[in-house]
């Protein structure tokens, strides 16, 4: 716990420790300066700190506290983080707070809250590894200056209603807190990766085989990255050289070359800025060609445009220009906002996850092309010779040959009520149960489960694929399971048909309403929207991404850090 045993970064170790309160505007307001001085005595008791252990004295924007060598300042942070917000909500205008344990060598943080406080480096380490940091507010880092390999100077974190939330980062989810670096498995080759932190070291690019190198295993703070390519497109006006304008369809694509150099960067909104900088850099090129020259103008602009504002991203784009009197090339509409995760999970009884994408990957492209492959030659051995011989076509819908099925399920649909269904889903029953022993597990799925049925919620697995396979797979994690449902001997009940979901709400029993699928199929979306249930999209890359949201997803994520997140603050 955090009150219990003192660590040594909690500690100090020579001279006097100090604690800043300082306010925004004290003087001419008695009641906040009241109000803030009882707090503070408050605080000090909380943190158990006796009154031979420290010395308050009064200054013009506030307390400083002087603490005893060798006081235990942890319980202190906790008693800050917990009691401070709460007693200013007694002041109908309270003034902006600062609290800095010790002294930071580096800059004070751009953003602020009611309440920011900055701790150092060894106080947030004994924190991080204390219950404390599982139920409250992230700290993130303070860095003294730009170099790469520079570790954090401190750390802050913002407290209050009026302090702003945390801004959506595209790309990076975090920071989190792990107690071992082991228990966050491998990333994902190429869609995503974990950047890590001691809170005295720099960011480093997680290493899953080795993640301390020769240290002994701590509390570390850590993002999740998405390596996967993302695009946008616009439609934007650029100066000419004379009166009028070009019409400019632009497209940008970006991925994260970096991880580190991204994290450290902090940026936010990766488009507008991409966007916003395109624009800037094209309009001096632009500005330097009439309208009837629009084919010049574009090449220079796709040539000159350079120095993106993102570090660690890598970009790339195209612009074409038309002159402002003709049609523009049509744009995609712009992407949906995710909506909060907590509201979803939170309603919830039971969350369905679908075991394809959210669990477990049975099937790379090329092991599905390899079933598909395997199961067309069962319809060639067994079809009807007189069927071939009128030449009669395979009973496939909507298929143009076998390049119409990217996965074996695609074609068990095809085939649901053929005479030959039952066997492709037996031969599917074997290919899926010799796939187990090499189908990689997604990452935090496991960690997501077990977090979710800590919250009290129930949680079932839901799939096209036959429950023999899915259960062969998850037995050795002994997940705390409410139950596995997953192919029918009817191929007609496979999704988008939303036979598995029924069985799974009609096990607890629970209404529609009070459930939430996470899942990466389409098929299941439908299902889904069939039976008014919740559906959370687990999209790791921008084909399931765009899939996704043109079925009208209702939220999108691209890895299960946030979800794992929200189920941990239920």
């Amino acid at each position: 716990g955090a009150g219990a045993g003192a660590g040594a970064g909690a500690e100090v170790s020579a001279g006097r420790a100090e604690i800043r309160f300082e306010a925004d505007e004290l003087t001419g307001r008695p009641e906040a300066r009241i109000t803030l001085e009882a707090a503070v005595h408050a605080i000090l008791v909380r943190g158990s700190l006796g009154p031979r252990q420290y010395a308050m004295h009064v200054r013009p924007d506030g307390y400083l506290v002087r603490v005893e060598p060798g006081t235990y300042l942890l319980p202190v942070l906790v008693a800050v983080l917990r009691e401070l917000p709460q007693a200013l909500t007694r002041l109908a205008d309270p003034p902006r707070l600062r609290v800095t344990f010790g002294r930071p060598a580096g800059p004070p943080p751009e953003a602020a809250g009611d309440v920011t406080v900055v701790v150092p480096p060894a106080l947030y380490d004994d924190f991080a590894a204390s219950s404390a940091a599982q139920r409250s507010q992230r700290f993130r880092p303070l860095f003294r200056d730009s170099a790469p390999d520079s570790p954090p100077a401190a750390w802050y974190c913002l407290l209050g209603p009026r302090s702003p939330e945390p801004r959506e980062r595209d790309l990076v989810q975090g920071p989190f807190i792990t107690h071992d670096l082991h228990e966050l498995g491998v990333p994902t080759p190429g869609r995503t990766a974990v950047v890590h932190t001691r809170p005295d070291g720099p960011l480093t690019l997680l290493d899953p085989i080795q993640p301390y190198g020769t240290r002994p295993p701590r509390p570390e703070t850590y993002y999740s990255v998405d390596l996967t390519p993302h695009e946008t497109r616009h439609i934007v006006s650029l100066p000419s050289s004379g009166k009028g304008a070009f019409k400019a369809a632009v497209m940008l694509s970006w991925r994260v070359a970096d991880p580190v150099a991204f994290v450290r960067g902090e940026a936010t909104e990766v488009p507008g800025l991409l966007l916003t900088h395109l624009c800037a850099a094209a309009a001096p090129i632009t500005r330097r060609h009439p309208l009837r020259r629009a084919g010049a103008a574009q090449r220079a602009v796709n040539a000159e445009v350079a120095d993106w504002p993102v570090p660690g991203l890598a970009v790339s784009y195209t612009v074409q220009l038309v002159p402002e009197w003709a049609p523009a090339p049509a744009a995609e509409p712009p992407v949906p906002s995710r909506r909060r995760l907590a509201d979803l999970l939170s309603d919830a009884e039971i969350v369905l996850i679908g075991f394809e994408g959210p669990l477990a990957r049975l099937f790379t492209a090329h092991t599905a092309r390899e079933a598909v492959l395997d199961l067309l030659s069962v319809v060639a051995d067994h079809r009807d010779p007189r069927d071939a011989l009128t030449g009669r076509a395979l009973p496939v819908a909507h298929a143009t040959g076998r390049e119409a099925f990217a996965h074996p399920l695609d074609l068990l649909r095809a085939f649901a009520h053929d005479r030959l269904g039952p066997l492709l889903r037996a031969r599917l029953d074997d290919l899926e149960l010799a796939a187990v022993p090499d189908a990689p597990t997604t990452h935090r799925s496991l960690a997501l489960v077990r977090a979710l049925h800590g919250s009290g919620r129930r949680v079932g697995v839901v799939t096209d694929v036959c429950t023999p396979a899915v259960q062969r797979y998850l037995e050795p994690y002994r997940l705390p399971l409410a139950g596995v449902h997953g192919r029918r001997d009817d191929l007609g009940l496979l999704t988008p048909h939303p036979d598995c979901l029924l069985r799974a709400l009609d096990t607890i029993p629970t209404p529609a309403r009070r459930a939430v699928l996470i899942s990466s199929s389409v098929a299941e979306l439908t299902a889904a929207q069939h039976l008014g249930l919740r559906f959370i999209a687990y999209a790791p890359t921008a084909a399931v991404r765009r899939h996704l949201r043109e079925e009208d997803s209702e939220v999108v994520v691209s890895s299960l850090d946030p979800l794992l997140e929200a189920a941990g603050a239920l």
